[in-house]
Protein backbone atom coordinates (compact mmCIF):
# COMPACT_ATOMS: atom_id res chain seq x y z
CA UNK A 1 0.00 0.00 0.00
CA UNK A 2 1.37 3.11 -1.07
CA UNK A 3 1.31 6.26 1.51
CA UNK A 4 1.19 9.88 0.79
CA UNK A 5 3.27 12.31 2.84
CA UNK A 6 1.91 15.84 2.17
CA UNK A 7 3.37 19.13 3.83
CA UNK A 8 0.90 21.49 4.45
CA UNK A 9 1.21 25.23 5.29
CA UNK A 10 -0.95 25.73 8.55
CA UNK A 11 -2.52 29.23 9.54
CA UNK A 12 -0.14 30.28 12.68
CA UNK A 13 2.97 28.67 11.34
CA UNK A 14 5.48 29.24 8.17
CA UNK A 15 8.65 27.04 6.94
CA UNK A 16 11.56 28.18 8.43
CA UNK A 17 13.93 29.81 6.22
CA UNK A 18 17.13 27.59 6.40
CA UNK A 19 16.18 24.18 8.28
CA UNK A 20 14.25 21.92 5.56
CA UNK A 21 10.99 21.16 6.67
CA UNK A 22 10.87 22.96 10.22
CA UNK A 23 8.22 24.98 11.04
CA UNK A 24 8.39 28.23 13.29
CA UNK A 25 5.36 30.39 14.89
CA UNK A 26 4.04 33.01 12.42
CA UNK A 27 3.64 36.01 14.70
CA UNK A 28 1.23 37.68 12.54
CA UNK A 29 -1.79 35.37 12.53
CA UNK A 30 -0.65 33.46 15.96
CA UNK A 31 -2.88 35.67 17.84
CA UNK A 32 -5.74 34.35 15.45
CA UNK A 33 -4.97 30.35 16.49
CA UNK A 34 -5.12 31.55 19.73
CA UNK A 35 -7.96 33.52 20.01
CA UNK A 36 -10.45 30.84 18.41
CA UNK A 37 -8.90 28.02 20.34
CA UNK A 38 -9.53 30.60 23.66
CA UNK A 39 -13.31 31.26 22.10
CA UNK A 40 -13.82 27.24 21.89
CA UNK A 41 -12.84 25.94 24.88
CA UNK A 42 -14.84 28.94 26.64
CA UNK A 43 -18.56 28.04 25.28
CA UNK A 44 -18.77 29.44 21.92
CA UNK A 45 -19.40 27.02 18.99
CA UNK A 46 -17.83 26.82 15.31
CA UNK A 47 -20.88 28.76 14.12
CA UNK A 48 -20.16 31.50 16.65
CA UNK A 49 -16.53 31.40 15.96
CA UNK A 50 -16.79 31.75 11.87
CA UNK A 51 -18.93 34.46 12.49
CA UNK A 52 -16.83 36.52 15.05
CA UNK A 53 -13.68 35.75 12.55
CA UNK A 54 -15.91 36.81 9.23
CA UNK A 55 -17.58 39.89 10.48
CA UNK A 56 -14.13 41.29 11.67
CA UNK A 57 -12.60 40.26 8.47
CA UNK A 58 -9.88 38.01 9.37
CA UNK A 59 -9.00 36.26 5.73
CA UNK A 60 -9.16 32.49 6.04
CA UNK A 61 -6.18 30.52 5.58
CA UNK A 62 -6.42 29.90 2.09
CA UNK A 63 -6.93 33.72 1.59
CA UNK A 64 -4.24 34.61 3.98
CA UNK A 65 -1.55 32.22 2.11
CA UNK A 66 -2.79 33.89 -0.83
CA UNK A 67 -2.61 37.68 -0.42
CA UNK A 68 -0.37 37.92 2.84
CA UNK A 69 -3.03 39.89 4.46
CA UNK A 70 -4.74 38.86 8.09
CA UNK A 71 -7.42 41.53 7.89
CA UNK A 72 -9.32 43.29 4.80
CA UNK A 73 -12.01 45.49 5.19
CA UNK A 74 -13.01 45.16 1.62
CA UNK A 75 -12.56 41.07 1.61
CA UNK A 76 -15.34 39.73 -0.96
CA UNK A 77 -13.97 36.27 -1.00
CA UNK A 78 -12.10 34.03 1.62
CA UNK A 79 -14.68 33.93 4.32
CA UNK A 80 -13.98 31.06 7.63
CA UNK A 81 -16.27 27.96 6.81
CA UNK A 82 -16.93 25.47 10.08
CA UNK A 83 -15.32 22.96 8.28
CA UNK A 84 -12.33 24.92 7.97
CA UNK A 85 -12.23 25.75 11.52
CA UNK A 86 -13.16 22.31 13.16
CA UNK A 87 -9.86 20.83 10.74
CA UNK A 88 -7.96 23.46 12.65
CA UNK A 89 -9.29 22.53 16.06
CA UNK A 90 -8.37 18.77 15.61
CA UNK A 91 -4.98 19.47 14.56
CA UNK A 92 -2.39 18.46 16.78
CA UNK A 93 0.23 21.15 15.10
CA UNK A 94 -0.67 23.47 17.22
CA UNK A 95 0.70 21.33 20.13
CA UNK A 96 4.07 21.17 18.47
CA UNK A 97 3.42 17.71 17.21
CA UNK A 98 3.80 16.48 13.25
CA UNK A 99 0.96 13.84 12.24
CA UNK A 100 1.88 11.70 8.73
CA UNK A 101 0.40 9.04 6.78
CA UNK A 102 -3.43 10.34 7.51
CA UNK A 103 -4.29 9.29 3.82
CA UNK A 104 -2.60 6.65 1.75
CA UNK A 105 -3.66 5.05 -1.82
CA UNK A 106 -5.50 2.20 -2.08
CA UNK A 107 -3.13 0.35 -3.92
CA UNK A 108 -0.66 0.84 -7.30
CA UNK A 109 -4.03 -0.32 -9.08
CA UNK A 110 -7.11 1.90 -7.35
CA UNK A 111 -5.46 5.21 -7.10
CA UNK A 112 -8.66 5.89 -4.35
CA UNK A 113 -7.02 7.99 -1.53
CA UNK A 114 -8.31 6.61 1.76
CA UNK A 115 -8.18 8.03 5.59
CA UNK A 116 -6.10 5.83 7.89
CA UNK A 117 -7.06 4.53 11.28
CA UNK A 118 -5.81 6.97 13.90
CA UNK A 119 -3.43 3.93 15.70
CA UNK A 120 -1.32 3.78 11.84
CA UNK A 121 -0.41 7.74 11.23
CA UNK A 122 2.94 8.33 12.12
CA UNK A 123 2.74 10.69 15.30
CA UNK A 124 6.13 12.63 16.05
CA UNK A 125 6.25 14.96 19.48
CA UNK A 126 7.51 17.96 20.44
CA UNK A 127 9.10 18.44 16.77
CA UNK A 128 8.64 22.31 16.91
CA UNK A 129 7.38 25.09 19.50
CA UNK A 130 3.14 25.12 19.86
CA UNK A 131 1.12 27.63 19.64
CA UNK A 132 -1.75 25.80 22.13
CA UNK A 133 -1.34 24.47 25.22
CA UNK A 134 -1.49 20.55 25.79
CA UNK A 135 -4.44 20.62 28.21
CA UNK A 136 -6.41 23.52 26.38
CA UNK A 137 -6.22 21.17 23.38
CA UNK A 138 -7.02 18.30 25.50
CA UNK A 139 -10.15 20.07 26.27
CA UNK A 140 -11.28 21.59 23.07
CA UNK A 141 -10.96 17.72 21.64
CA UNK A 142 -13.22 16.76 24.57
CA UNK A 143 -15.67 18.80 23.71
CA UNK A 144 -15.67 18.13 20.43
CA UNK A 145 -16.26 14.56 20.97
CA UNK A 146 -19.50 14.89 23.21
CA UNK A 147 -20.62 17.22 20.25
CA UNK A 148 -20.00 14.95 17.52
CA UNK A 149 -19.75 15.86 14.28
CA UNK A 150 -23.20 16.34 12.88
CA UNK A 151 -23.54 19.92 13.17
CA UNK A 152 -27.09 20.29 11.88
CA UNK A 153 -28.78 18.48 13.53
CA UNK A 154 -32.66 19.49 13.52
CA UNK A 155 -32.99 18.40 17.36
CA UNK A 156 -29.75 19.75 19.20
CA UNK A 157 -30.81 18.88 22.49
CA UNK A 158 -28.75 20.44 25.55
CA UNK A 159 -27.46 16.98 26.99
CA UNK A 160 -26.09 15.15 23.60
CA UNK A 161 -23.22 13.52 24.09
CA UNK A 162 -23.26 13.49 27.69
CA UNK A 163 -25.73 10.74 27.74
CA UNK A 164 -24.26 6.73 28.05
CA UNK A 165 -25.66 3.51 29.28
CA UNK A 166 -24.03 2.09 32.73
CA UNK A 167 -23.76 -0.98 31.59
CA UNK A 168 -22.63 -1.20 27.80
CA UNK A 169 -20.91 2.13 28.56
CA UNK A 170 -22.36 3.29 24.51
CA UNK A 171 -23.70 6.75 24.18
CA UNK A 172 -27.18 6.82 24.64
CA UNK A 173 -29.36 7.97 21.71
CA UNK A 174 -32.67 10.79 22.01
CA UNK A 175 -35.32 9.96 19.85
CA UNK A 176 -39.07 11.53 18.84
CA UNK A 177 -41.57 8.81 19.91
CA UNK A 178 -45.75 9.04 19.86
CA UNK A 179 -48.35 7.86 22.01
CA UNK A 180 -51.02 5.72 20.40
CA UNK A 181 -53.30 8.99 19.95
CA UNK A 182 -54.16 10.29 16.61
CA UNK A 183 -51.97 13.85 15.84
CA UNK A 184 -50.73 13.24 18.97
CA UNK A 185 -47.22 15.12 19.12
CA UNK A 186 -43.89 13.10 19.27
CA UNK A 187 -41.81 13.69 21.98
CA UNK A 188 -38.28 13.11 22.60
CA UNK A 189 -37.32 9.71 24.29
CA UNK A 190 -33.77 8.18 26.12
CA UNK A 191 -32.77 5.05 24.72
CA UNK A 192 -29.99 2.42 24.31
CA UNK A 193 -30.29 1.85 20.69
CA UNK A 194 -30.27 -2.15 19.63
CA UNK A 195 -29.45 -2.99 23.78
CA UNK A 196 -31.34 -6.49 23.34
CA UNK A 197 -29.48 -7.60 19.99
CA UNK A 198 -26.12 -6.32 22.19
CA UNK A 199 -27.16 -8.06 25.11
CA UNK A 200 -27.71 -4.95 27.45
CA UNK A 201 -30.96 -3.78 28.77
CA UNK A 202 -33.81 -1.30 27.25
CA UNK A 203 -34.22 1.72 28.05
CA UNK A 204 -36.88 4.66 27.63
CA UNK A 205 -36.96 7.88 29.82
CA UNK A 206 -38.92 11.19 28.72
CA UNK A 207 -36.03 13.05 27.86
CA UNK A 208 -37.88 16.57 28.58
CA UNK A 209 -38.33 15.64 32.24
CA UNK A 210 -35.33 14.26 32.64
CA UNK A 211 -33.05 17.68 31.76
CA UNK A 212 -35.25 19.50 33.18
CA UNK A 213 -34.24 17.78 36.99
CA UNK A 214 -30.78 17.04 35.71
CA UNK A 215 -29.97 20.62 35.33
CA UNK A 216 -31.98 21.57 38.50
CA UNK A 217 -29.41 19.21 40.74
CA UNK A 218 -26.40 20.68 38.64
CA UNK A 219 -27.42 24.08 39.54
CA UNK A 220 -27.91 22.66 43.57
CA UNK A 221 -24.24 21.49 43.16
CA UNK A 222 -22.67 24.52 41.67
CA UNK A 223 -24.70 26.44 44.64
CA UNK A 224 -23.19 24.28 46.72
CA UNK A 225 -19.87 25.02 45.74
CA UNK A 226 -20.14 28.15 45.41
CA UNK A 227 -21.01 29.22 49.49
CA UNK A 228 -17.07 28.02 50.49
CA UNK A 229 -18.38 26.89 54.09
CA UNK A 230 -20.97 24.65 53.06
CA UNK A 231 -18.48 23.04 50.45
CA UNK A 232 -15.24 23.12 52.44
CA UNK A 233 -17.42 20.88 55.35
CA UNK A 234 -18.01 18.52 52.62
CA UNK A 235 -15.04 18.65 50.87
CA UNK A 236 -13.21 17.79 54.55
CA UNK A 237 -15.54 14.25 54.49
CA UNK A 238 -14.61 13.68 51.09
CA UNK A 239 -10.85 13.79 51.66
CA UNK A 240 -11.05 11.93 55.05
CA UNK A 241 -13.21 9.09 53.05
CA UNK A 242 -10.28 9.04 50.60
CA UNK A 243 -7.79 8.56 52.93
CA UNK A 244 -9.22 6.01 54.96
CA UNK A 245 -9.94 4.24 51.63
CA UNK A 246 -6.28 4.76 50.89
CA UNK A 247 -5.15 2.80 53.95
CA UNK A 248 -7.35 0.24 53.24
CA UNK A 249 -5.93 -0.56 49.51
CA UNK A 250 -2.41 -0.14 51.50
CA UNK A 251 -3.15 -3.03 54.16
CA UNK A 252 -4.81 -4.97 51.40
CA UNK A 253 -1.83 -5.37 49.35
CA UNK A 254 0.07 -5.57 52.12
CA UNK A 255 -1.84 -8.94 52.96
CA UNK A 256 -1.86 -9.94 48.97
CA UNK A 257 2.04 -9.56 49.42
CA UNK A 258 2.85 -11.81 52.21
CA UNK A 259 0.09 -14.57 50.53
CA UNK A 260 2.14 -14.46 47.84
CA UNK A 261 5.47 -14.40 49.52
CA UNK A 262 3.94 -17.50 52.03
CA UNK A 263 2.95 -19.60 48.71
CA UNK A 264 6.45 -18.67 47.01
CA UNK A 265 8.19 -19.95 50.03
CA UNK A 266 6.14 -23.54 50.48
CA UNK A 267 7.01 -24.48 46.48
CA UNK A 268 10.57 -23.86 47.20
CA UNK A 269 10.10 -26.19 50.24
CA UNK A 270 8.11 -28.31 48.29
CA UNK A 271 10.57 -28.60 45.30
CA UNK A 272 13.43 -29.07 47.45
CA UNK A 273 11.46 -32.14 49.41
CA UNK A 274 10.95 -33.90 45.91
CA UNK A 275 14.12 -33.44 45.18
CA UNK A 276 15.02 -35.29 48.36
CA UNK A 277 11.95 -37.86 48.08
CA UNK A 278 10.31 -36.67 50.96
CA UNK A 279 7.11 -36.21 48.92
CA UNK A 280 6.06 -38.06 45.47
CA UNK A 281 5.93 -36.46 42.19
CA UNK A 282 2.20 -36.43 41.78
CA UNK A 283 1.54 -35.05 45.20
CA UNK A 284 4.24 -32.35 44.11
CA UNK A 285 2.42 -31.24 41.04
CA UNK A 286 -1.50 -31.67 42.83
CA UNK A 287 -0.10 -29.81 45.57
CA UNK A 288 2.28 -27.16 43.78
CA UNK A 289 -0.77 -26.54 40.47
CA UNK A 290 -3.02 -25.06 43.26
CA UNK A 291 -0.79 -23.51 44.77
CA UNK A 292 0.40 -21.79 41.28
CA UNK A 293 -3.55 -21.18 41.10
CA UNK A 294 -3.74 -19.28 44.09
CA UNK A 295 -0.76 -17.25 43.52
CA UNK A 296 -2.12 -15.86 40.18
CA UNK A 297 -5.66 -15.38 41.75
CA UNK A 298 -3.92 -12.88 44.17
CA UNK A 299 -1.44 -11.38 41.75
CA UNK A 300 -4.49 -10.72 39.77
CA UNK A 301 -5.96 -8.76 42.83
CA UNK A 302 -3.14 -7.07 43.35
CA UNK A 303 -3.16 -5.23 40.20
CA UNK A 304 -6.46 -4.31 40.49
CA UNK A 305 -5.95 -3.11 44.01
CA UNK A 306 -2.87 -1.25 42.82
CA UNK A 307 -5.13 0.54 40.17
CA UNK A 308 -7.73 1.97 42.76
CA UNK A 309 -4.82 2.99 44.84
CA UNK A 310 -3.58 4.93 42.30
CA UNK A 311 -7.10 6.34 41.72
CA UNK A 312 -7.48 7.47 45.46
CA UNK A 313 -3.78 9.02 45.06
CA UNK A 314 -4.71 11.02 42.53
CA UNK A 315 -7.88 12.52 44.64
CA UNK A 316 -5.84 13.06 47.25
CA UNK A 317 -2.75 15.26 45.30
CA UNK A 318 -2.91 18.75 45.23
CA UNK A 319 -0.75 19.25 41.89
CA UNK A 320 -2.65 21.74 39.80
CA UNK A 321 -5.00 22.06 42.67
CA UNK A 322 -4.63 25.90 42.21
CA UNK A 323 -5.16 25.81 38.90
CA UNK A 324 -8.13 23.84 38.94
CA UNK A 325 -9.94 25.87 41.29
CA UNK A 326 -9.43 29.23 39.80
CA UNK A 327 -10.59 27.57 36.72
CA UNK A 328 -13.49 26.55 38.49
CA UNK A 329 -14.20 29.80 40.48
CA UNK A 330 -14.76 31.20 36.83
CA UNK A 331 -16.44 28.57 35.23
CA UNK A 332 -19.46 28.22 37.84
CA UNK A 333 -19.35 32.24 38.54
CA UNK A 334 -20.34 32.67 34.84
CA UNK A 335 -22.72 29.67 34.85
CA UNK A 336 -25.28 30.71 37.58
CA UNK A 337 -25.20 34.36 35.71
CA UNK A 338 -26.26 32.61 32.57
CA UNK A 339 -30.50 33.35 31.96
CA UNK A 340 -30.35 30.14 29.13
CA UNK A 341 -27.94 27.55 29.24
CA UNK A 342 -25.25 27.05 27.04
CA UNK A 343 -24.20 23.54 25.75
CA UNK A 344 -20.48 24.45 25.89
CA UNK A 345 -20.74 25.36 30.04
CA UNK A 346 -22.34 21.29 30.38
CA UNK A 347 -19.44 19.88 28.45
CA UNK A 348 -17.19 21.94 30.42
CA UNK A 349 -18.98 21.13 33.49
CA UNK A 350 -19.98 17.33 32.96
CA UNK A 351 -17.60 14.27 31.16
CA UNK A 352 -20.36 11.99 31.34
CA UNK A 353 -23.90 11.18 33.06
CA UNK A 354 -24.61 7.37 33.03
CA UNK A 355 -28.37 5.85 33.71
CA UNK A 356 -28.58 2.34 34.82
CA UNK A 357 -31.64 -0.34 33.95
CA UNK A 358 -33.45 0.94 36.84
CA UNK A 359 -32.98 4.28 36.06
CA UNK A 360 -30.63 5.04 38.36
CA UNK A 361 -28.59 8.40 37.29
CA UNK A 362 -24.79 8.66 37.62
CA UNK A 363 -23.27 12.21 36.97
CA UNK A 364 -19.40 12.36 36.25
CA UNK A 365 -18.31 15.73 36.69
CA UNK A 366 -14.58 16.87 35.12
CA UNK A 367 -13.68 18.44 38.55
CA UNK A 368 -12.79 16.54 41.32
CA UNK A 369 -14.43 18.87 44.04
CA UNK A 370 -17.83 19.02 42.44
CA UNK A 371 -17.58 15.05 42.32
CA UNK A 372 -16.80 15.30 46.40
CA UNK A 373 -19.90 16.69 46.55
CA UNK A 374 -21.82 14.22 44.44
CA UNK A 375 -20.45 11.73 46.62
CA UNK A 376 -20.89 13.45 49.80
CA UNK A 377 -24.39 14.42 49.10
CA UNK A 378 -25.31 10.81 48.12
CA UNK A 379 -23.66 9.66 51.80
CA UNK A 380 -25.05 12.03 53.58
CA UNK A 381 -28.97 11.05 52.46
CA UNK A 382 -28.20 7.37 53.49
CA UNK A 383 -27.17 8.43 56.76
CA UNK A 384 -29.70 11.40 57.30
CA UNK A 385 -27.48 14.20 57.42
CA UNK A 386 -29.77 17.12 56.26
CA UNK A 387 -27.58 19.81 57.89
CA UNK A 388 -25.40 20.49 55.37
CA UNK A 389 -27.60 20.97 52.64
CA UNK A 390 -31.42 21.28 52.10
CA UNK A 391 -33.36 18.50 51.83
CA UNK A 392 -35.09 18.88 48.96
CA UNK A 393 -31.42 18.85 47.03
CA UNK A 394 -30.29 15.19 48.05
CA UNK A 395 -34.26 13.64 47.47
CA UNK A 396 -33.61 14.83 44.22
CA UNK A 397 -29.80 14.14 43.74
CA UNK A 398 -29.69 9.82 43.01
CA UNK A 399 -32.26 8.12 41.46
CA UNK A 400 -34.14 9.72 38.16
CA UNK A 401 -36.99 8.22 39.35
CA UNK A 402 -37.06 10.46 42.38
CA UNK A 403 -36.16 13.09 39.67
CA UNK A 404 -38.75 12.90 37.17
CA UNK A 405 -41.43 12.04 39.80
CA UNK A 406 -40.66 13.57 43.48
CA UNK A 407 -43.96 11.31 45.06
CA UNK A 408 -43.02 8.39 43.50
CA UNK A 409 -41.02 5.86 44.50
CA UNK A 410 -40.92 4.48 40.76
CA UNK A 411 -40.51 5.69 37.37
CA UNK A 412 -43.38 4.85 35.77
CA UNK A 413 -43.25 3.97 31.72
CA UNK A 414 -44.85 6.54 30.02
Amino acid sequence: MENIYVVLQHIGYKRHPSIKNKLIIDQQVKDIVEKIFDMYVNGHGSVEIVNYLNTNKYLSPTGYRKTGIVQNSNKANYDWNEVTLCNMLKNEVYIGNTVQNKKSVVSYKVHKIRTVEKEKQIRVDNTHEPIIAKDTFEKVQCILEKRGTNTKLKYDYLLRGLLYCYHCKRKLQIVLKKNSKRNAKAHPYITCSDAKSRGCYPLNVNYEKFEKHIIYVVKKICQIYADKEIFYSIYEKYQNKTLDIRDGYKKKLEQIDKAIFDINSNLDKMYIDKLQGIILEEDYIRVSQKLIFDRTNLTKQKEELEQKLIGTEEKISSKNKTKEEKELDELIENFMKLEQLDKMYLYRLINKIEIDKDKNVYIYFNFSKLNSINENLSNCYERGELQLVDAEALNEFIRIEELINKNKQKCKAV
